[in-house]
């Protein structure tokens, strides 16, 4: 799911190269600017709701990639019995139904310090810049080609 590809270098601890975290720290410099600007959110409002939404940021990368962390450790169908696995899924649903309450939880703030019409359009808006940054990893690779990650295309 793109949210994965979406986390923050914070949550990923000093394994990844300079690299990584160069990207995700870009990439969290596009979220401000691109829901700032589509949420039309004045001076006062923005600084009142990215301190909020930064922190419900930071809750929601430690519960992904806490649940990405035990998939990637626990999960081998092949070893596990069907109680393991049933325990598994009804974790992973847990997990899904915690995410959502956090949501809840930090929407409900956020009418506090935003009109209902932006907290609201937040939602579709967060969803516009999964898109977009899906159309930009997109464009930057095209299928079957190597990545050349600030390098020039090739000469003839």
């Amino acid at each position: 799911m793109l949210g994965m590809l979406l986390i923050t270098g914070a949550a990923m601890g000093q394994n990844e190269p300079p690299r990584f975290h160069d990207a995700m720290a870009k990439m969290k410099a596009e979220r401000v600017s691109f829901l700032t600007d589509k949420l039309e959110l004045t001076v006062t409002e923005a600084e009142k709701f990215w301190p909020l939404y930064n922190e419900y940021q930071a809750k929601r990368e430690e519960m992904m990639w806490g649940k990405r962390e035990k998939m990637k450790k626990d999960f081998d169908p092949e070893q596990q019995t069907e109680e393991e696995m049933s325990n598994m899924l009804n974790d992973i649903l847990d997990q899904e139904v915690k995410s959502a309450q956090l949501k809840k939880d930090y929407f409900i703030k956020m009418k506090a310090v935003l009109p209902i019409r932006k907290v609201l359009t937040l939602h579709r808006v967060e969803q516009d810049f999964m898109n977009h940054m899906l159309n930009k990893i997109r464009d930057n690779h095209a299928p079957g080609q190597p990545k050349n990650i600030g390098s020039k295309p090739p000469r003839d």
